[in-house]
């Protein structure tokens, strides 16, 4: 009996190990690669910061939509929301929530001299939800024209377009 016992653990213990090498041996879902390029129409509100009397400092809040040519993930349209501090001395840092039309979002850190006509402005993909989650990449754009409308305490409209959006991101 012990004979026995013996040949029926052995062939447990080789199926068991059959089915680890066939599991190891399947391939995860290859990463997601990939270019594009659009444009961007975007408004908002800028908001005069009383920092000092030697530099123009501002917050502003911008949003628009982002038409693509080509696909990032597999979309082509997204509604683009932007928080941002523009320091005439150290430049503009700014952060962007894509949302994709059906819900998931990409989140994005820019950079750029000042928030004006012909500035270039560059940027890193950081993450994401849902489908978008992991993704990564970078992004540049030029300001084709910026305008402001003056209102009341400091603040003004804003509304800008871009020029050359591309960028290159993966998906895990």
């Amino acid at each position: 009996m012990g004979g026995r016992f013996l040949k029926q653990c052995c062939r447990c213990i080789i199926f068991a190990l059959l089915l680890l090498s066939v599991g190891a041996l399947t391939e995860s879902p290859a990463a997601e690669v990939g270019e594009f390029k659009g444009s961007c129409v975007a408004n908002g509100t800028r908001k005069l910061f009383p920092f000092s009397a030697d530099r123009e400092v501002y917050t502003y809040r911008i949003s628009g939509h982002v038409s693509l040519q080509t696909s990032l993930g597999k979309q082509k349209n997204f509604w683009s929301e932007c928080v941002g501090l523009s320091d005439s001395v150290t430049g503009s840092v700014v952060r962007c929530v894509w949302t994709d039309l059906s819900g998931p979002k990409i989140f994005i850190t820019l950079q750029s001299d000042r928030l004006q006509t012909d500035s270039q402005v560059t940027g890193t993909i950081v993450g994401g939800t849902d489908r978008f989650k992991g993704i990564s990449g970078d992004l540049s754009f030029d300001w084709t024209s910026v305008t402001f409308q003056e209102e009341a305490n400091g603040e003004s409209s804003v509304t800008g377009q871009t020029l050359n959006l591309s960028g290159r991101y993966q998906l895990p």
